[in-house]
Order: structure tokens, then sequence, then C-alpha cells
């Protein structure tokens, strides 16, 4: 019986609508075919690289440092296969080369690392699936990915709701002192914690009704503005922070010039929609944990 190995991790791949079927391929487990799959080992799961320089200072020593930022993270995984038959081996390979895709920016499977804390990463190929032979059903696949953003994310996505609540009713005569003068509506206001180590970028949605909305990091009081938008109660605004860009009813909509695109530290950041809005409108803000 093979040795599957300490390491338990996966890989799943949806394609597009009528692309192909999804794919979910696990180490660490024997799969429907009766085929071992071990993770032997694997590089760039740790660090991620840097982008940036340093620009040399004209007529003096030293040099001026440019916005440096976390490059793309390039990962390998070296991964055997023990199938039954020779038959199967191949199957094997054709389900490994499946499960990851070439294609668009947007063709990214998942990668799932269990070891110590459940993370994920969105990758894809990034060059030739080497194969080494040790007998006619043991292959080991030599598998380099490429991960365009360099966050591991928490597998659990966490969300947080606030419903625009009415204001208090107003007072009616007659009028009998003391007088206690009604509350107005409570803000759509949520707390969002980052159990992770590193900045991650929510994705916020708004459902109407309400007018000129802006998403708001109350911690730091960086917003995204929308000025002028009127969302009616069927209408969503889907505002995504990682692409830094948004969306009313699936169509690109421009955030104002002057909005700030702010992330979750680690810690605790208060959220909250604003603008002039009806009984009913709504803001959802939903996230992940991440780590670098």
């Amino acid at each position: 019986m093979a040795d599957l190995g300490y390491f338990t991790a996966g890989i799943t791949f949806t394609p597009p609508t009528g692309a192909g079927p999804a794919t979910d391929l696990e180490f660490g487990v024997t799969d429907a075919n009766g085929t071992w799959w071990l993770l032997k080992s694997w590089t760039g799961l740790d660090g991620a690289e840097t982008a940036g320089q340093v620009v040399q200072r004209a007529g003096d020593h030293g040099a001026w440092p440019t916005p440096q930022f976390y490059a793309a993270r390039a990962i390998t995984l070296t991964v055997q296969a023990t199938a039954r038959t020779q038959a199967l081996r191949d199957v094997a390979r054709a389900f490994l080369h499946q499960a990851i895709p070439v294609g668009s920016d947007s063709n990214l499977a998942t990668l799932r690392w269990d070891e110590p804390t459940p993370v994920q990463l969105g990758v894809r190929r990034s060059g030739r699936i080497a194969e080494t032979y040790m007998t006619l059903t043991d292959v080991v696949f030599s598998v380099p990915l490429i991960a365009p953003d360099p966050r591991k994310y928490g597998t659990v996505l966490r969300t947080a709701s606030s419903t625009q609540a009415p204001t208090a009713a107003g007072l009616a005569p007659p009028l009998t002192p003391p007088l206690t003068l009604p509350a107005g509506a409570p803000p759509m206001l949520v707390s969002c914690t980052n159990l992770g180590s590193f900045e991650t970028r929510p994705l916020v949605t708004i459902t109407g009704p309400i007018t000129t909305p802006s998403v708001v990091n109350v911690t730091t009081g960086q917003a995204i503005t929308f000025t002028g938008m009127v969302l009616a109660a069927t209408d969503v605004l889907t505002v995504d922070l990682l692409a830094k860009q948004a969306a009313l009813n699936g169509v690109y909509r421009p955030a104002d010039p002057s909005s700030s695109w702010w992330v979750l530290p680690p810690g605790t950041t208060t959220v909250q929609v604003t603008g002039t809005a009806s009984t009913g409108a709504q803001m959802t803000v939903a996230w992940r944990d991440a780590w670098i």
C-alpha cells in the first residue's frame, strides 16, 4: 500500500459555463479509481517575492526608494500518482492537466493547503508539467504554478450585513412635557475582523433604495463614493476592492475619481455605507482572512 504522506491539499477548478466539468483533485488521499495521490514537496508557499527598485541619488551617495509591493507568487508542487494500471496512470495524468487551467486571467484554479491553518490561493499553470516515471504505474509530476495575487487567504468566507431600519415615528399632539425626541434611523454599519497577518480587500454589495452611496472605512476615514447614483429597490451595486472596480446590476460603473480604495488590515475595521437610504436598503461585506 502506498504512503499517502502527511500533507493534505487540493486543487479545484470550475471552468466557464459550457467549457467542461468542474474538477477536484485531492492530495493525500486515494481517488475513485484507486490511484494514490501523494504531495511530496512544494516551494513558494512561504514568503512572496517583492517588486520595487531604488533610484540612485544625483550627486550624492545612496538612493531614493520607489514604491515596493509583493509580486506574483511562484509555486512548484511535486506530486506522485500511484495507479493500479498503466491505463489508470494515464487517466491520472489527464485529470491533473484538466484540474490546472491554461487561459485568461479569470480562469484560475483554487489551490488549498491544509497545514497548519487551511489557506487557499488562486493559481494557474506557469509552464510545462514535467513527469518522471519510477515504474510503469508510478509517476512523479513537477507542477509549476503562478498565483497572481500573492496573498494566502483563509478558506472561510466571512460576511457581515446591515439593513437600513425605518426612522422612528414623529411626535403627535397632545404633547405633555417632558418631551423625548425620536432618534433618527441607525446607519448601515458593520464590524469586520481580519484574523490574518496581512491586509485583505473585501467585496461590498449594496442593495437599494439608496442615493449617492458611499462605502466608508470608518476606522481610517477613507471612502469610495458614487455621487449622483440612484439605486432603486431592485438595483444592486457591487464594489470589488481587490479589482478596484464597481458594477451596477453587473454593468461597470466608475467610482468618483477622488475615491480611496481602502483595505482591511489585520484586526477589526468598522465599515459603513452612507447616502440617502430608504427602509430596506442593505449592505453586505464579504472578506477572507489573509497572510503573506
